[in-house]
């Protein structure tokens, strides 16, 4: 065996090694809508589709999980990752709040793979995801939604924002709380939305 392929082997085996010796200290978070909740499901006068269009700004493109921790500064947490994008996350919880609170409602997200006309159409572009410090510890989700009808007429917009409760402090670093908070406020604002969408169908059923 020659010097150089020596080298290359000793080379090669250190970096198996070292890879393999590496522990991934990655913890995985989901979003979840509270299970044992009783149902406040709301009768609308008959079964409507809406159309959904979902969106996030730039910086919740990132997995890594978010915390603001000064007015100007938000640091993003390498070993703490939610296993779904924030923007696909939120929709997974609308579409469980939906589910829960509007049983007449068909969410649907565009475009339809039906040739059905959606009666309104949500857009959403969420606005944050994330943990805060300052001015007090708490989770924060907010969104601004837009609410059109059928001919594209807008009928709602609105800038939205929900919060919970966190403790920075619970073990280990508060990302476990934090992941908790967040699907709580999160769940508040699809909430939210949900009243706002029933609103518009029950203005326009009235016409």
């Amino acid at each position: 065996m020659t010097p150089r392929l020596v080298l290359f082997s000793a080379l090669a085996a250190g970096l198996v090694s070292g890879c393999l010796s590496r522990s991934d200290h990655t913890q995985y978070y989901l979003l979840t809508t509270p299970a044992d909740a009783p149902s406040q499901a709301v009768e609308s006068s008959r079964v409507f589709l809406v159309g959904l269009n979902i969106a996030s700004v730039e910086y919740l493109h990132t997995r890594q999980m978010l915390v603001q921790s000064g007015p100007n500064q938000l640091r993003l947490s390498e070993d703490n990752v939610w296993r779904e994008t924030p923007q696909a996350g939120f929709a997974r919880v609308l579409a469980q709040r939906f589910a829960h609170n509007l049983p007449d409602c068909q969410l649907c997200g565009l475009p339809l793979a039906t040739t059905n006309t959606p009666e309104l159409v949500l857009e959403i572009q969420l606005g944050s995801l994330q943990g805060r410090l300052q001015p007090k510890s708490e989770a924060e989700v907010s969104a601004e939604i837009r609410i059109l009808d059928a001919g594209g007429r807008l009928l709602e917009r609105d800038e939205l924002r929900q919060t919970a409760p966190w403790s920075p402090t619970a073990p280990p670093d508060g990302y476990p709380a934090l992941a908790a908070a967040e699907s709580r406020a999160a769940a508040a604002l699809a909430d939210e939305i949900g009243q706002k969408v029933l609103a518009c169908h029950r203005h326009l059923s009235k016409q």
